[in-house]
Formats: structure tokens, sequence, C-alpha cells
């Protein structure tokens, strides 16, 4: 068991580390002093403890400034050094560079851009969707969905298609509040493709059936049209671009 004169020492030792800006030895030394004593009183285990959470915290602010500045530089080299005559797969590489960062929004205009050059929007539908569940709380995606797939894809119906999967997408990694928001205002036109109707209402299904959504899904014949929402409103006009999706087949 440790005394009072050798945990004041390993105290010492450790803020000297921590002063020199080597948490990592200093959070071993906690870890070791832990380890080497089974029988510390509660109250001096737990300061201990407290002490070893407060040099995390300062591990991973120390982490994250680093990414931020990181991301600065990586995004300066990348437009500095890249032009319009990037190639596809450079976009893509760009794009996942700097979600690997935690910059959503710029990898989302490069995916964006690499999708317009002609790349399959469903292979990076993973990314797509990371970006705009960190971007967007999910009563806003679907707009930003509808002007993002208006650039993306020529045909409504793939519009469509590229919305839903999107939503699928967001409820397989657990952002389920994202995905009924836009399943709900799917699930709201009809017309919609038979293979597409099928993935629909097997994704309501499954979000019905959840037991953690804020606001559950309602049953069809209780839901409000979003024909009838005030001409003007923003629901309005996503109801129209919406109806796009479904009008040409």
């Amino acid at each position: 068991m440790l005394g009072k004169i050798a945990r004041a020492l390993i105290r010492n030792e450790a803020a000297t580390y921590r002063a020199q800006g080597l948490q990592e030895e200093a959070l071993a030394l906690f870890r070791q002093a832990l380890a080497s004593s089974t029988g510390l009183p509660a109250d001096v285990r737990t300061s201990i403890e407290q002490e070893m959470q407060q040099i995390e915290a300062e591990m991973a602010g120390a982490a994250l400034d680093e990414v931020q500045q990181l991301s600065e530089e990586q995004i300066a080299v990348i437009r500095k050094g890249w032009s319009e005559n990037a190639t596809v797969d450079e976009l893509v590489v760009c794009a996942n560079s700097l979600l690997a960062l935690g910059r959503y929004d710029d990898a989302l205009l490069e995916f964006s851009k690499s999708v317009q050059k002609g790349y399959s929007p469903h292979r990076v539908i993973g990314a797509l969707a990371d970006c705009l569940v960190h971007l967007h709380e999910p009563q806003h995606v679907l707009g930003v969905i509808v002007g993002l797939t208006a650039d993306m894809a020529r045909s409504n119906k793939e519009r469509y298609n590229i919305a839903l999967a999107l939503a699928e997408q967001m409820w397989k990694t657990g952002n389920g509040e994202h995905a009924a928001a836009i399943a709900r205002r799917l699930a709201e036109y009809k017309g919609v493709p038979r293979d597409y109707r099928t993935r629909l209402d097997a994704l309501l299904k499954s979000i019905k059936s959840s037991k953690t959504l804020r606001t559950p899904i309602p049953d069809p014949d209780s839901q409000t049209s979003v024909a009838r929402a005030p001409s003007g409103s923003i629901f309005e006009r996503i109801r129209k671009a919406l109806s796009s999706f479904t009008a040409s087949r």
C-alpha cells in the first residue's frame, strides 16, 4: 500500500511530467500506482482517478488542436495544388482525406464534385450520409439533400433513389432521427417505382418499430400531407422539389 510520502512523490513527479508536456508519462505513473496498490483508501483512489481524467482531457484537447491545424494545412495544399482538371479518383481521395480530418463541409463539396464528374454516388453513400449527419439537424437534412441530388443526378428517379439510399444508410449507422425525417417525406408521394417502394416500406417498418425515436413515424392515415403546407413556406418548396423525384419515370 502506498504511504502518504510515496503518494506525494508520485504526484510531484507526475506534475513535473505534465509541466513538460509529457502527459503519457504522467498517466503511466498514476496507472502503475493504482495497479501496484490494492489497499488505497477510497478517497485517495478517487483523487488519483480524477487527476488521470484531467490528464486524458488535456491529451484529447491537444490532439484536437493538432487535427484542426493539420486540416487547415491539408486544405491549403489541396486548393493550391489542384485545379478543375483533377480526376474523379483524385477528388474522391481528397474527399476521404477531408472526411477523416472531420472537415465534413469540405468533404461533402469534394464528394459532390466527384459525382458530378461521373463517380457513382452509391459508392460513397456512406461518406455522404456521414457528412450530412454531422452538418445538419434532422429537420433540415431533407432540404439539403434536395439541392445536393439536383447537382448529382439528371434523372428524377435517380435523385429519389439517392435520397432513399441516404436514409437507409443513416438508419444503419444509428442516425434514426435523420433517417426518419427523410423517410417521412419520401412516404408522402405516390407514383414511386415498385422496387423503391419495397425498400421504403422496409425502412419505415424498421423505423416504426424503434423505441428510441423522439418523434415516432405516424400511421399513413394520420399523416398531414406536405401539399397542405402554406404556399411559399420551406415545406412547400421542399414538397415541390421532392415532387420532381417521381415526376418522370
